[in-house]
């Protein structure tokens, strides 16, 4: 039974952000703290960060904005990774 509540990434990031688009700066506080608003708006003008950015419009001033679907995948491919990792220490 306990199975079947299980809830996944994109759910979870859904019910966190209460929108299925999400800022990128928003994203930046709770994943990416240690790096500055210019190192990310960088990547994100670059498309350097593992999940798409995309503006709504087409002027400068647009904030970034993350849709969780992509959040999610990345962060479940990062913990793939660190998951095959430890097993492989392990």
């Amino acid at each position: 039974m306990m199975d079947s509540m299980q809830i996944n990434t994109v759910d979870f990031l859904f019910l966190k952000y209460r929108s299925m688009t999400v800022s990128l700066l928003e994203v930046a506080k709770d994943y990416y703290p240690h790096i500055s608003k210019a190192e990310l708006l960088r990547r994100a003008n670059s498309q350097e960060l593992p999940f798409s950015v995309f503006k709504m419009d087409s002027s400068k001033r647009a904030p970034f904005l993350v849709h969780v679907k992509d959040l999610a995948d990345a962060v479940d491919k990062e913990r793939e990774i660190a998951a095959k990792n430890y097993a492989a220490f392990h």
